[in-house]
């Protein structure tokens, strides 16, 4: 090939390799209200009032991270806005966290007012193998859902939130829903939308007399996107010892037929695997024609 046309091969593909990270960073429109609540510090100390207290916040502003605090969070919180929160999955950093978020906030319809909340829970990758190191985050993420319960319990009434998981996030969000029941203390008429992608969670988690059964009881709407080839969740039965082997809610979808009858029209089961194909990747699914065209119907309450 000639010099020349090496020159410009190069140059097209650096042009295009900019446009893809400039898009990729995105700066949120005005109407988008980004925030990081950090729970990394308290993360293995028990959910009170006490240790909720220590939680960090952040607010998105002139294109970086301010410091803030939960009064500001809470005092300019709006019931009519839609409040997101992102559980992302394990391995994730900070950054990774911060960047995947802004990748879910540019396929929404920037001319939509939001609240968005990065919720940054310690799901590093630490030494060891990797099932030893996910045994080690479950009762983390447990923890860590205790925490975002507390946070839910703070709302305004008539609030709208949606929250979004994916992988071991799930079991964030999924927590933080259970304890919500448990602990019957939701602001009046919050209304609470469930979009659960590439779950590490039991496939049958939502049956009826299962672990999250009853999260049906103050749920209104729940997507489910799940892939059967997915690479990753295909060793999710691993992560148990030998006699319980149970496959991954985001591998085999939920067992309709043993959901609550009187709860099954409040979910929606979508396979995605022939817009994904084996990848385990939050933008991946994200990206995928089935999650984009739900984004006005479960994050918008429209």
């Amino acid at each position: 090939m000639p010099r020349l046309h090496i020159r410009r091969f190069l140059l097209t593909f650096l042009l295009l390799a900019l446009l893809k990270t400039q898009s990729t960073g995105a700066v949120p429109s005005e109407s988008q209200d980004i925030w990081r609540v950090d729970s990394r510090a308290i993360a293995q100390l028990r959910a009170d009032e006490q240790n909720f207290s220590k939680l960090k916040y952040y607010r998105w502003k002139n294109n970086r991270w301010q410091v803030s605090d939960a009064e500001t969070f809470f005092d300019t919180q709006q019931a009519e806005i839609p409040l997101h929160f992102f559980a992302l999955g394990f391995t994730l950093t900070t950054q990774q966290i911060t960047q995947t978020g802004f990748g879910i906030v540019r396929h929404f319809d920037p001319n939509k007012p939001c609240r968005i909340v990065f919720w940054d829970w310690y799901s590093d990758r630490n030494s060891g193998t990797y099932r030893h190191d996910i045994r080690k985050r479950l009762p983390i993420a447990d923890n860590t859902g205790d925490y975002l319960a507390l946070f839910l319990q703070k709302l305004k009434p008539q609030s709208k939130t949606c929250l979004f998981g994916f992988s071991l996030g799930n079991r964030v969000i999924c927590e933080a829903l259970e304890a919500l029941r448990k602990n019957d203390r939701c602001p009046e008429g919050l209304r609470i939308h469930l979009v659960i992608a590439g779950a590490a969670i039991d496939w049958d988690t939502f049956a009826k007399g299962h672990q999250h059964g009853e999260v049906t009881q103050i749920v209104e709407k729940i997507m489910v996107t799940y892939n059967p080839h997915d690479c990753v969740l295909r060793f999710y039965p691993a992560i148990y010892g030998c006699r319980c082997r149970p496959a991954a809610l985001g591998s085999k979808g939920l067992p309709m037929q043993n959901i609550d009858p009187a709860y099954r029209n409040q979910f929606e089961n979508v396979n995605v695997e022939r817009s994904i194909g084996g990848k385990h990747q939050t933008l991946v699914h994200v990206q995928s024609p089935a999650f984009r065209n739900r984004i006005s119907t479960y994050f918008f309450f429209e």
